[in-house]
């Protein structure tokens, strides 16, 4: 990359991704990578003191736009809003300052006021590329893909050479279902901003439901070297490479990395599952089962989680009645659920009923488990799966031939 290459203006109180150190130059992302002068850089931990001269002896719009930024991006986003609500307020053209309350607000998880925000803006100026981008990526947060798609593509009109409005693009793209499309895009946002976590995220994403699991899993690991405690690129490596299969103490590694950085949270509860799962099959079972029991205490209503602590408990060496019950319990609350059943839950309840005796049964229900195989992705389980057709299979036949007897 040209080291003289400038990124997009900066402007005090900008926010901005350092990627790389040299020399008195840092790299900078914003959607168009770029070298600065290392001098005019502050510590995001500092920047809000750096303002306290100015808001002492009179501060304009223009301040209030930078401190609101530097507010938001510290979570401050009550305060932070409220300053960039002062620089419209203040500001004799506030169209230049709507679009960066709109960020602030989808920052804040304010969508709605946003979308109003942004279409403020467009109301003033129609070619407003920060404003169409910003708009667009409210429309996809909230689902409406149709109108993400149009304001983003608009806003690649405007500025073609920038990263952010094709990246959200192709993530709309990808869940409008338009995967070739999508690839094309994103790869597009890879070539302007190779250093950009959420692209690479969404190319391991949509190269995942292609099939390409490999490649998936390499834009995965990107993501983690970008930021190692990127929560979501390192969940994406252990799914990836749970479904191949091919390293799971790796995989341990990843999803143990992954909670490390996460909040427990009802909407992080799958990662201690994942992490069960692993143990579970690389044989640490007593660590399984308390992951497992982590996972539904954040989330009582995760089935999958109960289905695979259920099958856990019934497969272990010397099974307990407790831990029986308990299987038996989990399975109760799994099938009386209305959703459709999955591999992992026809094949606990196989589990379960061949540990009551009844292998014939158990047959049935292995068999409904293996014929979900090829639907969710799970070929690497399906040699296991056989065999434990085969066990159930032949524990039916000796039950047969003593009963005939």
């Amino acid at each position: 990359m040209d080291q003289d290459r400038i990124v997009d203006s900066v402007d005090q109180g900008q926010v901005l991704s350092v990627l790389q150190l040299r020399g008195d130059k840092v790299l900078v992302s914003r959607g168009r990578p770029g070298w600065i002068d290392a001098s005019a850089l502050v510590g995001l931990e500092q920047a809000e003191d750096e303002f306290a001269p100015v808001f002492r002896s009179g501060a304009g719009p223009r301040d209030y736009l930078a401190r609101g930024n530097v507010r938001i991006a510290l979570s401050k986003f009550d305060a932070g809003l409220e300053d960039l609500r002062k620089a419209v307020s203040f500001s004799g053209d506030p169209t230049a300052y709507l679009p960066a309350l709109g960020f602030g607000q989808l920052a804040a998880q304010q969508q709605p006021a946003a979308i109003e925000s942004f279409t403020k803006a467009l109301q003033e100026d129609a070619k407003s590329s920060s404003a169409l981008m910003g708009r667009g990526l409210a429309y996809y947060q909230v689902g409406q893909l149709e109108n993400a798609l149009t304001d983003l593509n608009a806003a690649i009109q405007l500025e073609p050479e920038h990263a952010f409005p094709r990246k959200y693009a192709g993530a709309t793209l990808h869940d409008l279902g338009r995967l070739v499309e999508a690839k094309s895009m994103l790869d597009s946002a890879v070539a302007i901003d190779p250093s950009d976590g959420f692209t690479r995220r969404a190319l391991g994403r949509l190269l995942f439901d292609q099939g390409e699991l490999t490649a998936s899993r390499d834009q995965f690991r990107m993501a983690v070297e970008l930021a190692a405690s990127d929560v979501e690129a390192l969940t994406g490596c252990g799914v990836v490479g749970h479904v191949i299969g091919d390293d799971l103490q790796q995989v341990l590694k990843d999803y143990q990395q992954a909670i490390r950085h996460a909040d427990e949270s009802l909407e992080n509860a799958h990662l201690w599952s994942n992490l069960g799962q692993v143990q579970s099959e690389l044989g640490q079972l007593k660590s399984a089962v308390g992951n497992f029991n982590r996972a539904i205490q954040l989330d009582e209503r995760f089935l999958e989680a109960r289905s695979l602590r259920a099958h856990t408990l019934l497969t272990a060496s010397g099974a307990t009645s407790k831990a029986i019950e308990l299987a038996k319990s989990d399975l109760w609350y799994v099938f009386q659920d209305p959703g459709e059943r999955t591999f992992w839950d026809y094949r606990a309840l196989a589990a379960a009923y061949s540990a009551l005796g009844d292998s014939n049964r158990a047959v049935q229900l292995q068999r409904k488990a293996m014929a979900l195989i090829p639907k969710a992705n799970l070929e690497r389980f399906a040699s296991e799966a056989q065999s434990k057709l085969e066990y159930y299979a032949a524990a039916s036949r000796g039950k047969i031939i003593q009963e005939n007897r």
